[in-house]
């Protein structure tokens, strides 16, 4: 459908959760916009294009309240893991990604998520050990270019799975150990200054791409990084979701 042709949606049921109810109703669509929902027979222009939806029920574009866009790369490549193996297998499912490599991935999940009914996500995605300026853009740049509504929060945290866990290290052999007590995950402080700078940064319509905070897994967040993401979170009316 272009910009300027209108359509009119004929005979479908047209769903009111709140009402209990699924109508037969037309849809007058002018563009890109709904002009009017009313009963069979609705006016419409004579060169309008006609759409039969008599066996349809049509309801309003579902929200997929938590999607990770850095995983629509990696589908396949692990199976029947639990959560902390595939925390383990994180890096290199994930990591060192490139700006455009991180927009083709949130393009790929974002075109996935329309396909299949959802014209609004919640994605957490995953950009350690800090949040980039340059990695936020090309998210907010996938959703925007597929004409999606988003809240992007970057997943961040100041443990790594193996502090996070009680006695986890000590189950390794002592080379291995030594070399796991090593990995750091970035101080809290980082990642509340890298969120200020990403908030400062924004320059998106944050009706359609919102930014928001994402303290990623309980166990692998500190106390005070959780407070400090609460605090930032009430002093700029930010989502907050973990």
């Amino acid at each position: 459908m272009t910009k300027s042709q209108t359509v009119v949606i004929k005979g479908g049921r047209v769903l009111e959760a709140r009402a209990h109810k699924a109508e037969r109703k037309d849809i007058l669509i002018e563009g890109e916009v709904i002009r009017e929902i009313g009963p069979p027979g609705l006016e419409a222009p004579g060169d309008a294009k006609v759409v039969s939806a008599q066996d349809r029920l049509i309801i309003p574009g579902l929200v997929n309240a938590h999607t990770h866009s850095h995983g629509s790369l990696s589908k396949g490549m692990g199976d029947r893991w639990s959560l902390e193996l595939l925390l383990n297998a994180a890096p290199w499912l994930t990591g060192d990604r490139t700006p455009e490599e991180k927009y083709l991935a949130t393009l790929l999940n974002a075109v996935e998520l329309v396909q299949k009914g959802c014209t609004a996500a919640y994605d957490l995605y995953s950009e350690f050990p800090l949040p980039t300026p340059e990695g936020l853009e090309a998210i907010t740049r996938a959703y925007e270019e597929v004409g999606m509504r988003a809240v992007v929060a970057p997943m961040m945290a100041d443990q790594l799975l193996f502090q996070a866990i009680p006695g986890l290290l000590e189950t390794f052999p002592k080379p291995l150990r030594s070399e796991l007590e090593k990995a750091q995950a970035a101080p809290f402080e980082a990642s509340i200054a890298a969120a200020k700078t990403l908030l400062k940064g924004w320059k998106h319509d944050r009706t359609r791409v919102r930014f928001a905070l994402a303290p990623t897994i309980p166990l692998h967040c500190s106390d005070p990084f959780i407070i400090a993401c609460r605090d930032l979170a009430r002093e700029h009316g930010l989502g907050l979701h973990m």
